[in-house]
């Protein structure tokens, strides 16, 4: 029993009941019935197709991104990707992100401090285009307090990261003569160990170097955000809701900054609310919102599934092989680097 209260996903699933049994427990049901026979299901298609370009788009992106070391096929690496984006909505808080880097070292063959770069960079490019999309959004919509204040903290940190991702790039030379200099001598392991960090860190976000590339990766962004407001849409004419594009565009804000760091397994329950949240703005009667929620999920989840599922069983390979926390943890706190690294006292 002590060992299950420790379980991160124990928790988050206690999280996710609960929040589904608040948003579940007063709705009217012969009104519920009624909603969901009033339902166009022949928009579910269109919006399907979109969700599924958007995992299309988002692999197309990170390919572009490996492209600089390695080209790879698109099919495999279309399975591979869905199957990571599963894993890191599965697994609760941080550990998801952990395991996507760990699917991709082992099956697409990547160090792991290459695949945490490049899920780092697309994390990055994903909070730039949403930066992009508040500030649209804001000339027909004024936010709550609190998600501008959110606003400015992303903006904040994106800021950060991409002078972190400046500095390393054009900088890699200086900082690894400060480490050779400072670290070599005394704690020569831990200098190779940064050492290598740093070059495969770097390799990662290499695609920053070229205006080509970057430009290439940021029309992939902005396509897969474009395909997941047009799923919206289709999903606004299902349910007969007269609302505007941007409407659907809030409702992506809303879900992003609420799921940034995942907290109940597959999203279940957070997704939900953070949807309902986002409807309640547009006085949409809340057993309409909680279907269309759900509704969503399934739009969203449902492509990802599948190709996941491609994959599965394609390779053999079973999820089970990188569920562990603990293991997950160690890979998170070892900063994804290799252990493998030669040390030889007094050369580098």
């Amino acid at each position: 029993m002590a060992s299950i209260l420790r379980k991160k996903r124990f928790w988050g699933a206690l999280i996710a009941v609960g929040i589904l049994v608040f948003l579940f427990y007063d709705l009217n049901i012969p009104q519920t019935v009624e909603v969901a026979r009033k339902l166009n299901v022949w928009y579910l298609v269109p919006a399907l197709c979109c969700t599924t370009l958007l995992t299309v788009f988002k692999t197309t992106r990170w390919m572009t991104i490996v492209s600089r070391i390695r080209t790879v096929l698109f099919w495999p690496t279309l399975c591979l990707y869905a199957t990571s984006q599963m894993i890191g909505v599965l697994l609760p808080a941080l550990t998801g992100q952990a395991g996507r880097v760990i699917l991709f070292s082992k099956k697409g063959n990547f160090t792991k401090t290459y695949a945490f770069s490049t899920i780092f960079l697309e994390v990055a490019l994903d909070g730039a285009g949403l930066l992009i999309l508040m500030l649209l959004s804001s000339t027909v919509f004024v936010f709550p307090a609190q998600y501008r204040s959110i606003s400015y903290v992303i903006g904040a940190a994106m800021l950060i990261l991409f002078a972190v991702f400046y500095a390393s790039l054009h900088y890699q030379g200086a900082l690894e003569r400060i480490g050779h200099n400072r670290l070599r001598r005394r704690w020569p392991r831990t200098y190779l160990i940064l050492r290598k960090f740093l070059r495969s860190f770097n390799d990662g976000i290499s695609i920053m170097k070229s205006a080509d590339k970057i430009s290439v990766t940021a029309l992939y962004t902005f396509l897969s955000w474009f395909m997941h407001i047009a799923a919206i849409c289709f999903l606004f004419k299902m349910f007969g809701l007269g609302l505007p594009a941007w409407a659907a565009v809030i409702v992506i804000i809303i879900n992003y900054l609420a799921l940034m760091v995942p907290i109940t397994p597959g999203n279940l329950g957070s997704f939900q609310l953070a949807v309902v949240a986002g409807l309640n703005l547009f006085a949409v009667e809340k057993t309409v919102a909680v279907l269309f929620s759900v509704m969503l999920y399934a739009v969203d989840m449902l492509p990802i599934i599948a190709l996941a599922i491609c994959f599965l069983l394609k390779e053999k390979f079973s999820i089970s092989e990188i569920s562990e926390d603990e293991k997950l943890i160690e890979e998170v706190e070892k900063m994804v680097v290799d252990s493998d690294v030669p040390v030889e006292d007094g050369k580098s």
